[in-house]
């Protein structure tokens, strides 16, 4: 993961060193009271981009199973509307940013399903393309949506973030970004070293050297990144110039440093026999503190977190987070109660295929793992509200796309998709709705973030969807 630094100059970041630990660098928000530290271009009003697929479709009216999904009725969104419907509709559990959300019902991919649902759907869930070849081999033949916007607005070389949240099995694993036809992108799947390049503690390949890094020195001293900058962080928010509201900014951002550190630290100490912070430090290195069966969605909250972080800091301008492979296996806990694994669930008897020993409480096990999925989904709209950009916050001048790679598990259907939208894009996107938009192909939706965006390019067919637009 490249991060944009060649656009700002050196004052858009504190440094600090400590013995030991090395050089950190930490990148600031926007101060309207001092624009000479901001890492944004005078006048510069951009628009963020997250595309998050999940896995293993959604509960809705099919084949005798309950629509618990979509909001009752097409139209207005309303908090109001919204929260009365939120015991029994998944969507309806956003409702606090009813007016921040397009939900669009009615898409479908280009291209038919004609082998393993599973890795077809990713593969076309950002590229729209063709796949190519067979089951769980398939890949695209054509680059996705984040590619086109990274190689638009980001200087040359600065790929997307490209993360991934969950367990992987080694039958479908990333199949979400693509920098070109055949050309899957590999995706970060330890929070650790997606932190710790963002504050400059990463080793060159990318981990922290072996682990006797910078940020695992930190943690084993039970430091903060914030306690090396310390200095010039005092010395900035001493400044006359400031603005409450900066000052509010900079709060926030240093303290979600140190929230996500704590909760990394935590789930390595989950990892460790004895709750040890040398255990801990070596899980979150490994990896294996993420990788547990059970944390998907602690994961992928993290990663919501350090995407919102990155956008705040103007280090890159479009991500991708895919949460679960391709045949997601987690086993969630339910009223106390560790599930069968999600795919089975899914499928809703004990098999991988389509056929075995029924399960009899899956639809609903599948309904509670949805709406567990929507409260992770709010988390990033929690997070984004806060966060600050020249243009207002975050959420206005970003948009976040929630989907899944198929809409119905039992099916693995590619019609109706589940697309959440939250976020404005700067203004440039509908708010407050729920569209039926009646079949049209994702490629068109895709075009139209893309456009959003700033991106210089289109995916399959090149035409966008115009009721998307405010």
């Amino acid at each position: 993961m490249k991060l944009v630094t060649k656009r700002v100059n050196r004052r858009a970041f504190l440094r600090g060193a400590m013995k030991g630990v090395g050089t950190v660098t930490v990148g600031l928000p926007f101060l309207e009271g001092l624009p000479e530290r901001s890492a944004w271009a005078q006048n510069e009003a951009p628009v963020f981009g997250l595309f998050i697929c999940t896995a293993n479709g959604v509960v809705m009216q099919w084949n005798g199973e309950p629509e618990r999904f979509w909001p009752p009725q097409t139209g207005a969104l309303t908090k109001q509307n919204m929260s009365a419907a939120a015991n029994e509709r998944a969507t309806c559990l956003l409702a606090d940013y009813a007016d921040k959300l397009l939900i669009i019902r009615g898409v479908r991919y280009p291209h038919p399903n004609n082998g393993c649902g599973h890795a077809q759907g990713l593969v076309q869930c950002l590229t729209a393309s063709r796949p190519s070849g067979s089951n769980n081999t398939v890949t695209s033949t054509g680059p996705s949506a984040d590619t086109i916007i990274a190689q638009s607005v980001n200087p040359a070389g600065v790929e997307p973030l490209t993360l991934y949240s969950g367990m992987k099995q080694g039958y479908i694993d990333e199949k979400l970004s693509f920098s070109a036809a055949g050309r899957v992108r590999a995706a970060e799947g330890n929070p650790y070293n997606v932190y710790q390049r963002l504050i400059g503690l990463a080793g060159s390949n990318g981990g922290s050297n072996g682990g006797n890094g910078g940020a695992d020195l930190l943690a084993l001293r039970r430091n903060s990144v914030n306690d090396v900058i310390r200095e010039e962080m005092k010395e900035l928010l001493g400044r006359s110039e400031l603005s409450k509201a900066d000052r509010e900014r900079l709060d926030l951002h240093f303290q979600s440093i140190r929230d996500m550190e704590r909760t990394m630290m935590e789930m390595g100490k989950a990892c460790s026999a004895d709750g040890l912070d040398t255990q801990a430090i070596q899980a979150m290195n490994s990896g294996s503190a993420f990788r547990q069966n059970g944390v998907i969605e602690q994961v992928a909250k993290l990663h919501m977190e350090l995407v919102g972080f990155a956008f705040s800091c103007n280090a890159n301008r479009v991500a991708t987070l895919q949460i679960g492979d391709g045949t997601d296996q987690t086993r969630y806990t339910i009223g106390g109660q560790t599930i069968e694994r999600f795919h089975w669930v899914s499928h809703r008897v004990q098999s991988d295929g389509s056929s075995g020993a029924a399960i009899p409480n899956a639809v609903n096990w599948h309904i509670e793992i949805d709406r567990i999925r929507m409260q992770t989904f709010k988390h990033l709209l929690d997070k984004w509200s806060q966060y600050t950009t020249p243009n207002g916050p975050l959420l206005d001048n970003a948009f976040a796309l929630w989907t899944n790679q198929v809409s119905i598990g039992p099916a693995h259907s590619f019609d109706n998709l589940p697309m959440i939208i939250a976020g404005s894009g700067g203004g440039k996107l509908k708010q407050g709705q729920y569209i039926d938009v009646r079949g049209a192909t994702n490629d068109r939706l895709l075009n139209t973030l893309i456009a959003v965006a700033g991106g210089k390019g289109t995916v399959g067919s090149g035409g966008q969807l115009n009721e998307m637009l405010a």
